[in-house]
């Protein structure tokens, strides 16, 4: 959309009659907006699951997310293979394969492979020392 509006919006700069560098640095941030933004907005939803699968046979999980050029990646994971982080990182629920990717329980039908995945079936660890720390 941006870039159909690019000549339109040089055009009524233009008919403005302002200076040229004010020309520039209008032409300037309209491009930079333009090609800018969808980068950002790719960083930030890259990590979002869009579909999550399991089969029970094999035990595995499939994670389905965006790539930039709107097509679907399909990670296949088991649970051996999350991480979850010790200090929570913006938009990251869990790291499969160093792939950070985000979720929410309402995704889930069965609440119970949500707790799986988080490992809320585990003991929790404090990760607390064995040996007391030197004074």
């Amino acid at each position: 959309m941006g870039l159909i509006a690019q000549p339109i919006i040089i055009e009524r700069i233009m008919e403005t009659g302002v200076s040229i560098v004010a020309m520039i640095f209008s032409g300037a941030v309209v491009q930079f907006f333009t090609f800018v933004t969808p980068v950002v907005l790719h960083y930030f939803t890259k990590k979002y699951v869009k579909v999550m699968y399991y089969d029970p046979e094999t035990d595995t999980y499939t994670a389905v997310t965006h790539t930039f050029w709107a097509t679907d990646k399909v990670l296949p994971f088991k649970l051996d293979d999350v991480v979850i982080p010790d200090i929570p990182r913006m938009f990251t629920t869990i790291i499969v394969k160093g792939n950070p990717l985000f979720f929410d329980i309402n995704f889930f039908e069965d609440v119970g492979h949500y707790k799986k995945l988080m490992g809320f079936d585990k003991p929790i660890d404090f990760k607390l020392e064995d040996k007391p720390p030197k004074s």
